[in-house]
């Protein structure tokens, strides 16, 4: 028996390979049946092995000023990029593995200016960086968050306040790594 299907004596092939192959459907419609019902979560194949280390920083190229809300914040200047997730022609972090993640982002403001950033996963806020240099003469704020992501999740550092400017550019980054 192999497999709870009674195994078919002598050079019956045909029967042998109709039965698994019944229950090969039988088993896939299972599995299809979880997921539609949703006891089970669709799995994205995994491009990195769990303990593969995936680790960014990237810096500005240049101060950015009078930025508009929405508008991407572009950390060209890469550093590391262990696991290729970050693209410093967008400033987009996708997920090369799923897992929690540090992300961590400095914002330097001077000459009595501020900047609103954060952290956007997928299209959503996820936290919020404001940076205000009106009473002093510069500025440096860093924040720090922790986020759950699948394989092929979107991170990013966007504007989220019309006016905006990151002045230090050699101070400002923004960094991640899967824990």
């Amino acid at each position: 028996m192999l497999l709870g299907i009674p195994e078919v004596e002598g050079n019956n092939a045909v029967q042998r390979n109709s039965n698994w192959n019944l229950f090969r459907d039988d088993y896939l419609s299972a599995i299809q049946t979880c997921f539609t019902l949703g006891f089970v979560k669709e799995q994205r194949p995994d491009t990195l092995k769990a303990k593969e280390t995936v680790a960014f920083e990237a810096s500005l190229s240049s101060s950015l000023r009078n930025m508009k809300s929405g508008q991407r914040v572009v950390f060209s200047t890469l550093g590391e990029n262990n696991g290729n997730g970050y693209d410093a022609s967008s400033g987009v972090f996708t997920a090369p593995g799923s897992g929690v993640y540090i992300f961590v982002w400095s914002i330097v403001s001077t000459e009595t200016r501020f900047s609103s950033t954060a952290l956007i996963v997928n299209g959503k806020q996820r936290a919020v960086n404001q940076c205000n240099s009106k009473k002093a003469n510069n500025d440096s704020c860093t924040r720090t968050t922790v986020v759950k992501l699948a394989v092929g999740e979107k991170v990013w550092i966007e504007c989220v306040q019309d006016g905006s400017a990151i002045d230090d550019y050699k101070s400002s980054s923004f960094a991640g790594f899967r824990l």
